[in-house]
């Protein structure tokens, strides 16, 4: 793989509509941010396994973020003969919590009765301001602002030199726009559509025009809205479009070819 790409599963909202899946997305096919309701059969349904899947990075531990996780370990497992040779699953997530929500997904699966379906995934906690390294890539997360601790990870591809900052859910945080700047993508939760909530409110998610604000003051190459009901995800585009003009929602299985740094000047 020449690019950096990213391959988007689902862009809903906590509860989606038939056919779609709440927020989640690949990078270069295999890294797979949050796991949505139904991961693994979003992968199968795009001709891809999840087999070739490498780490799992959660931006915060609410259900519809992880709701897919069991389901992924339990395929993973079932469809070893396929991959012997496979390293173990690297589960990313916040310090707060990812633990304990990678350890209940193993019990849900029953695991201590049925050890041979254990994956054993490798977990690797991260607070806000830490950085994770391996050989194809660097991240570097920031508090996002939200119930449960959040990381907004900034992902740097090292064979290629492109960023792509994501901020998982999030109410609008300004603090973000020194760790997003420059990045060649900027994927950014826009729950409320074109509506702006008080950054206070319960819930702590943010509207279109407020995703976009940090775009623009990040001088980010290009915001993709996520995280939004259906019926509001066109309303959020031309919200948005009012502040920050490279703006997309993208589809159900879109990929996004993003370019280095230097690139999108």
């Amino acid at each position: 793989m020449s690019a950096t790409t990213v391959r988007f599963l689902g862009v809903s909202s906590v509860v989606p509509a038939a056919g779609n899946d709440t927020a989640s997305f690949l990078l270069n096919d295999r890294h797979l941010v949050d796991t949505g309701w139904y991961a693994a059969n979003r992968l199968l349904d795009h001709g891809l396994t999840p087999l070739d899947l490498e780490h799992v990075i959660l931006t915060h531990c609410h259900h519809d973020h992880y709701l897919g996780l069991p389901q992924l370990l339990f395929y993973i497992r079932m469809r070893r003969d396929r991959a012997p040779e496979r390293a173990p699953l690297k589960i990313i997530g916040p310090a707060a919590d990812v633990r304990r929500v990678v350890n209940r997904a193993r019990a849900f699966l029953q695991t201590e009765s049925f050890p041979e379906i254990d994956a054993r995934p490798e977990v690797i906690p991260l607070a806000p301001g830490d950085t994770y390294e391996c050989a194809d890539f660097r991240l570097r997360t920031a508090q996002t602002r939200h119930p449960v601790q959040g990381l907004c990870y900034r992902f740097e591809d090292l064979r290629t030199g492109a960023h792509v900052a994501f901020t998982g859910d999030t109410a609008y945080h300004p603090p973000l726009v020194d760790h997003v700047r420059g990045a060649a993508l900027l994927i950014h939760e826009s729950s409320w559509g074109a509506t702006d909530p008080d950054p206070d409110a319960r819930g702590g998610h943010a509207g279109a025009r407020q995703a976009a604000r940090i775009a623009r003051d990040a001088a980010v190459g290009q915001l993709a809205l996520v995280h939004c009901e259906e019926t509001r995800q066109q309303e959020s585009l031309a919200a948005a479009r009012e502040i920050f003009a490279n703006v997309c929602f993208p589809r159900n299985g879109e990929v996004i070819t993003v370019n280095s740094l230097s690139d999108h000047g």
